[in-house]
């Protein structure tokens, strides 16, 4: 028996390891879906549509505004695709060296809470209940993402941990 009394029959056993198999797919596919994501996302950032379709979500963020007034729209665009691209490679190299992943996992988080911080200071949800704008849904999305990023930021915290205790 195990310590929640659980049977430990074999069939209990194999439903286990089945579960621990499912959850580790899971977690792969996830991390491919946020490192996709971000390299899409990233690479998204280095055309002019791009740069201006987030130019008044930055202008009216608190965060990010002030970054206008040192670098022309283009240029801040393309940094924030460097860095999303950064996150996404980061994330990758996480499989290997635990400490990329956790470095690219709260770069990932601080990604998703910016994004998300539109939701609350752009004006473009000003007048709709910003989940249910077309703008909104769009960036909506970002909960699942930042939940991903928690999630990688935390496994490979883990492996880091568990790596020096050794």
């Amino acid at each position: 028996m195990t310590i929640d009394n659980a049977p430990t029959t074999p069939r209990a056993l194999e439903n286990a390891d089945l579960a621990g198999k499912v959850e580790n797919a899971g977690n792969v596919i996830a991390r491919i879906g946020l490192i996709v994501t971000l390299f899409w996302i990233g690479a998204m950032k280095f055309t002019l549509a791009e740069a201006m379709a987030i130019e008044p979500l930055v202008r009216q963020s608190p965060l990010l505004a002030w970054l206008l007034d040192i670098v022309d729209l283009r240029t801040l665009s393309n940094t924030f695709g460097v860095i999303e691209i950064a996150t996404a490679v980061l994330i990758g190299l996480g499989l290997v060296r635990p400490l990329f992943g956790v470095i690219g996992g709260l770069l990932a988080i601080g990604t998703f809470l910016i994004t998300l911080s539109f939701l609350v200071t752009s004006t473009t949800y000003e007048h709709t209940i910003p989940f249910f704008s077309p703008g909104g849904s769009f960036i909506v999305k970002d909960i699942v993402l930042l939940g991903a990023s928690v999630a990688i930021f935390a496994q490979s915290w883990s492996r880091v941990l568990t790596a020096r205790a050794r």
